[in-house]
């Protein structure tokens, strides 16, 4: 299935044609969020449940996010090779962009310049450009600026959720309004319902003492 995929992004992108880029993407799309609705069921159940017999089977599916991950970069970084095509749908460009967002820091740097001017050009959201550049900013161990990216850390079945430190908590809100993102409050209500965790905010925590937080609990 890889292979196949593969050989038809290099024929798409000699052929140049947007409607069956679109239609490639689309498979790339539910195959990056089929096996995430899948992964956050099960670390629902886990974590939420108390299925502690599910563990093996989450993490045995969190290879196979990273699988899916590997192939649909590879898919995007060929769409790519000659600049964004244009004329793609919405929907097409929103796909580069998460593909882009699940993978590797070395992609995500090298794309992060792509995705604010496609969000200047309002391909995809500011909003999407904002989690990005936090994405990026948390991979390089430094704060993130609109308060999206949270860390986990313990054990399986004991699992904490931390919101990933914020460089300039006093003017958070603002910032994500500024980008089209909802208040920080609903945001962690968010997460709540999504995970079934509550995510610890503390404005005070800086990277490293997170990072010495993590360090502890995974020593024990």
């Amino acid at each position: 299935m890889r292979r196949l995929l593969l050989l038809l992004t290099i024929y798409l992108t000699a052929c140049n044609s947007a409607h069956s880029t679109d239609q490639l993407l689309a498979q790339v799309w539910t195959n990056d969020q089929t096996i995430r609705q899948q992964m956050m069921a099960l670390t629902k159940a886990v974590t939420t449940d108390g299925r502690t017999d599910l563990i093996d089977s989450l993490i045995s599916l969190s290879e196979e996010v990273n699988r899916i991950d590997a192939e649909n970069i590879a898919i995007v970084d060929s769409i790519l090779q000659r600049g964004l095509p244009k004329k793609l749908t919405d929907d097409s460009y929103k796909t580069i962009w998460i593909v882009i967002d699940h993978s590797s820091l070395e992609k995500q740097e090298q794309y992060l310049p792509l995705i604010e001017q496609m969000a200047h050009d309002g391909k995809v959201g500011l909003d999407e450009y904002a989690i990005l550049y936090d994405r990026v900013a948390m991979k390089q161990n430094q704060p993130q600026r609109y308060g999206s990216q949270t860390v986990q850390f313990g054990k399986m079945e004991a699992l904490q959720l931390y919101v990933w430190p914020i460089e300039d908590p006093s003017q958070l809100d603002s910032l994500r309004a500024t980008v089209g993102l909802s208040p920080f409050t609903e945001y962690l209500q968010q997460i709540k319902e999504a995970t079934g965790m509550d995510a610890t905010y503390d404005p005070t925590l800086t990277v490293e003492e997170l990072n010495q937080m993590r360090g502890n609990i995974s020593q024990d």
